[in-house]
């Protein structure tokens, strides 16, 4: 009986297996998890004893039809080299490297080919997973690699010319939040006499507060901001501050995440 293999056990590749198996979408002796560093699979196999784990990727692709990759951008088609001699036309690959074209890896591999792009919201089960399937994908197989991922987060199908933006909405989303409400609460701090543990507390429950207004309570962005900045009031000042910088900031985030996106692709294409 073929197997589900799995390659790499780094911090987006353990998210992503530990969050399958306790979601029950497979089960422990269905897999096989391959690390080129072994000793760092011991965890999950004490946690779960009838998983199969290996350093060897040519024996998990003797094992495995159904392989994802979890490795960085730029050793994927090494991995997929490891096995060159085991996988075959029924081998279907997934991959979780966004700058890296599905018509690169073909090269390596002319097969079924995924691509997906986690989030790290994955690891409390929210946030989306961007997936895109070639053509030799079947769609028995394209709603297993959807089905997985649905059990972590909400899964939108795209095509792979979206990955770039799509990835900064909601691959790198998290650290840019992350980083503007940081500074937010830094700000907090300096004009007041909060400590910076104080103002961190509050803005994220705030945040987390907004969130659910936005998802479970069904506001829009616009809603939450006319309830909140009434005509003529603090909050509508504050408001303006923010609709005359934020646009020229996001503009040039996303310029320059995506000409560094087409700059790696470009390196990879030309190896």
């Amino acid at each position: 009986m073929s197997k589900i293999g799995f390659i790499g056990y780094g911090s987006m590749g353990s998210m992503i297996i530990e969050g399958f198996l306790s979601s029950n979408v497979i089960k422990p002796y269905e897999i096989i998890v391959s690390n080129r560093t072994k000793s760092k699979l011991e965890d999950i196999k004490k946690e779960y004893p009838e998983i199969e784990i290996t350093d060897n990727n040519a024996y998990l692709a003797v094992k495995c039809r159904k392989i994802f990759i979890f490795v960085g951008t730029s050793a994927v088609k090494e991995v997929i080299e490891e096995m060159k001699g085991e996988i075959s036309g029924d081998s279907h690959i997934t991959y979780i490297a966004a700058a890296l074209t599905m018509e690169n890896v073909k090269s390596a591999f002319p097969g079924k080919i995924t691509k997906v792009i986690p989030s790290l919201t994955s690891k409390v089960n929210e946030g989306v997973s961007l997936i895109c399937h070639n053509e030799e994908v079947t769609e028995k197989e394209a709603d297993f690699v959807n089905n997985l991922f649905s059990s972590i987060s909400d899964v939108k199908i795209i095509e792979e010319e979206n990955f770039e933006a799509g990835s900064d909405l909601t691959s790198c989303a998290p650290a840019f939040i992350a980083e503007i409400f940081m500074k937010f609460a830094e700000a907090g701090a300096e004009n007041s006499n909060f400590t910076p543990a104080e103002t961190q507390d509050m803005v994220i429950k705030t945040l987390y507060g907004t969130a659910k207004l936005l998802y479970e309570g069904n506001m829009g962005f616009e809603e939450v901001i006319s309830r909140v900045a009434t005509k003529g009031g603090i909050t509508e000042e504050g408001v303006k501050i923010l609709e005359k910088e934020l646009p020229d900031t996001f503009n040039e985030l996303l310029r320059t995440t995506l000409a560094k996106n087409k700059k790696i692709k470009e390196e990879l294409n030309n190896k």
